[in-house]
């Protein structure tokens, strides 16, 4: 899809938003919490395995933000992802982590609904990973059921498949399209340029699809200031720029039942990463479940 035309708003939902890597790291640089759990739960299954491979697949592994700290823990590594702007983010990042590091981490280009993995019965993997949304980009029950076929495939009869996604906000979805919303001022990591953010959505409810816009603009009253001892109007100043993300809403009881007949059994639901129960005020669902 990378390199082509893209003629659909699903199609630049999906791609859209990796296609500045650095931009996206910056965006979510405060995001740890969700890091650290899975960072615990990878722990916790190599004590509780440990004649066991180890290998852990991450799909979504995009730049590298929870790869890189999986493997300084000392984990081996698959990481997959549809990006070939976040995979390289990513080797620059695990090339940064030390030679030793990035020796345990293998990065696949791929779609994750087709995984070129093939492996026997005893090799297959005890952990197998979907963080911070990647379920999102799934947009159809055919595209979910050929995601969890390969996953189930992959995954050892004693292995886990953890992943997080959005817990639905009705009242979010419904929010004025034409209004925008969490306007920002920041300042690009790679060019300096100073922009104002903000965003707003559409939301499909036969299809249960979010397309969101992300609107990026200069923002000409920073520029305008003198910076650092020269004056700030020299710097770049580019056009407006919006980029779409689609995002699949997987609601509580439909996700355990699209889990259920898809051979898996849910093993631990919580409403965020430090473990409190889903409630109706919760902002993720956090989740493991094993094959039936």
């Amino acid at each position: 899809m990378e390199g082509q035309e893209l003629s659909t708003p699903l199609e630049r939902g999906t791609v859209e938003m990796y296609l500045d890597a650095e931009l996206y790291d910056h965006e979510f640089r405060r995001r740890r919490h969700d890091v650290a759990w899975y960072r615990q739960l990878a722990t916790d299954m190599a004590s509780a395995h440990p004649q066991a491979s180890g290998t852990i697949i991450e799909l979504g592994s995009g730049s590298g933000r929870l790869l890189v700290p999986l493997v300084r823990d000392g984990h081996r590594l698959i990481g997959v992802d549809l990006s070939r702007d976040m995979l390289q983010r990513c080797r620059e990042r695990l090339m940064r982590a030390g030679k030793k590091a990035a020796a345990r981490a293998l990065l696949v280009h791929a779609d994750f609904r087709e995984l070129p993995l093939q492996v026997s019965k005893s090799e297959r993997f005890r952990l197998i990973l979907c963080p911070f949304g990647g379920l999102h980009h799934l947009y159809t029950r055919g595209d979910l059921e050929r995601f969890l076929s390969e996953v189930r495939r992959l995954l050892h009869p004693d292995g886990l498949f953890a992943f997080d996604v959005i817990n639905p906000d009705p009242h979010w979805l419904s929010r004025d399209p034409t209004k925008r919303w969490s306007r920002t001022r920041f300042k690009h990591p790679r060019t300096g340029e100073r922009l104002i953010y903000s965003t707003n959505h559409d939301y499909d409810p036969e299809s249960q699809v979010l397309f969101i816009r992300l609107f990026y603009e200069p923002d000409l009253a920073q520029s305008a200031r003198t910076e650092a001892g020269r004056a700030a109007s020299t710097a770049l100043v580019s056009p407006p720029r919006t980029v779409h993300l689609t995002q699949r809403q997987y609601f509580p009881a439909e996700l355990e039942a699209l889990l259920h007949y898809n051979g898996f059994t849910l093993w631990h639901r919580a409403g965020g990463f430090d473990g409190q129960p889903l409630s109706p005020v919760s902002a993720e669902q956090v989740i493991c479940a094993r094959v039936r």
